[in-house]
């Protein structure tokens, strides 16, 4: 139980910091240098690294530990910002995650929590394919008439997310081991 609520702590607690640091950061430059991007597509998205690490460590329970934050910046995102997010679009975006999860294990052959140098390899290609789930199902969720453009532009935000997540994570960890001896 308690290993249980420590990982619901922290896959939440990183899952608010990128999405506050998305969205009080990457957007407000996003908007400044590329003014014709929609909001709702981000050309980085660090939640998606948050969403990819925690189903590849967590399996299905991850959907039920990120679901309260999701829906709570969700909230904030449509009541804070202002856009136009369907009430589906978290739910919608987990469950690309855990298929392209699952899609890359099954295609890799790999077991999720095999613990070697291939697992950062193992992320990415999950990101992708979870990433591309994620631009098909928030499309048509929104009922955009630009149906490859939109899937383009998630599938870009999501995985230079999930590159910078792994990019931040590894030089936390680096830090972290340097300073506390870990």
């Amino acid at each position: 139980m308690r290993d249980t609520l420590t990982s619901f702590v922290i896959v939440s607690i990183a899952y608010i910091i990128s999405y506050a640091l998305t969205s009080g950061f990457v957007y407000p430059i996003q908007t400044t240098l590329l003014p014709n991007v929609s909001e709702k597509t981000g050309l980085l998205f660090l939640p998606h690294g948050v969403r990819i690490i925690a189903m590849y460590y967590l399996g299905w329970r991850a959907m039920f530990h990120l679901l309260p934050a999701s829906y709570l910046m969700w909230f904030l995102s449509v009541y804070g910002n202002g856009l136009d997010l369907g009430v589906y679009q978290p739910i919608m975006s987990l469950l690309a995650c855990y298929v392209g999860v699952k899609l890359a294990e099954v295609l890799i052959d790999l077991r999720p929590h095999v613990l070697d140098l291939a697992a950062w390899k193992f992320l990415i290609i999950s990101g992708v394919f979870g990433s591309v789930f994620n631009g098909i199902g928030l499309t048509a969720l929104q009922h955009e008439a630009q149906f490859h453009w939109n899937v383009l532009g998630y599938v870009i935000g999501d995985v230079a997310g999930l590159f910078a997540s792994l990019f931040l994570l590894l030089y936390l960890f680096k830090f972290l081991r340097h300073y506390k001896g870990i």
